[in-house]
């Protein structure tokens, strides 16, 4: 087996999947203008558990591929069962959740910590700015209701999901910016004085699709990769 091509398709899977959820979370957001009323937040929500399940799902696939890749070779069997020195200050998070697992650390400690390093702590990550976004914005609903329709908080969370770290930064600049010209266009065409978050906050992930490793790249926020 090519385990080079096997890489290179899972690399793909993310893309393909997000843009499918954008393209649904869009769906969603602009059929109230053809139709009659539906519970946006509860077909956000719906969105919301399926792409955090991805995430956890695609993390765990490269852990289970990263196995066997490594099982085939004789040289990475060994880190396979290497163990890994937890006193060492990087392994700090990692040893606590070596503390509450059932899985032996000390065996495999390598496989799994460079596993948690590369392909667990970014999903992790997304999903805790996510939430924390999440907040912010039901915050921020409760006393400037005017600034959201129905659902907007909830698709607020999606975008931050899919856009995910540290693409998440790019994503709040780009949200106060599309906030910005899109309430202008909407006072300036259809005299509009208030503009809610939903276009700004599909339009920061569109732009994020198309252009985020463009954008990290210019905001020198590479170093922030994980």
């Amino acid at each position: 087996m090519n385990y080079e091509l096997l890489l290179i398709n899972l690399e793909w899977l993310p893309e393909i999947f997000f843009w499918a959820i954008f393209l649904a979370s869009a769906y969603l957001y602009f059929y109230k203008f053809r139709q009659g009323t539906i519970n946006y937040a509860l077909y956000y929500r719906r969105l919301i558990v399926g792409l955090i399940s991805f995430r956890v799902f695609y993390a765990a696939l490269l852990t289970i591929s990263q196995y066997y890749i490594w099982s085939q070779n004789k040289f990475t069997q060994l880190l396979l069962n290497s163990p890994l020195d937890l006193s060492m200050p990087a392994s700090g998070i990692f040893t606590k959740i070596c503390q509450l697992s059932i899985v032996n650390c000390q065996k495999s400690g390598y496989f799994l910590f460079y596993s948690y390093g590369r392909f667990w702590l970014n999903a992790l990550i997304s999903i805790a700015a996510a939430f924390v976004f999440y907040l912010f914005l039901r915050a921020l609903q409760k006393h400037q209701a005017r600034f959201f329709e129905e659902g907007e908080t909830e698709l607020g969370l999606l975008s931050a999901l899919i856009v995910g770290w540290p693409n998440f930064i790019v994503f709040l600049l780009l949200v106060f910016i599309t906030v910005i010209l899109v309430s202008v266009s909407r006072r300036l065409f259809f005299s509009e004085i208030y503009t809610t978050f939903g276009v700004p906050f599909l339009l920061s992930v569109l732009l994020l699709l198309l252009f985020g490793n463009k954008l990290t790249t210019l905001l020198n926020l590479n170093v922030l990769y994980i």
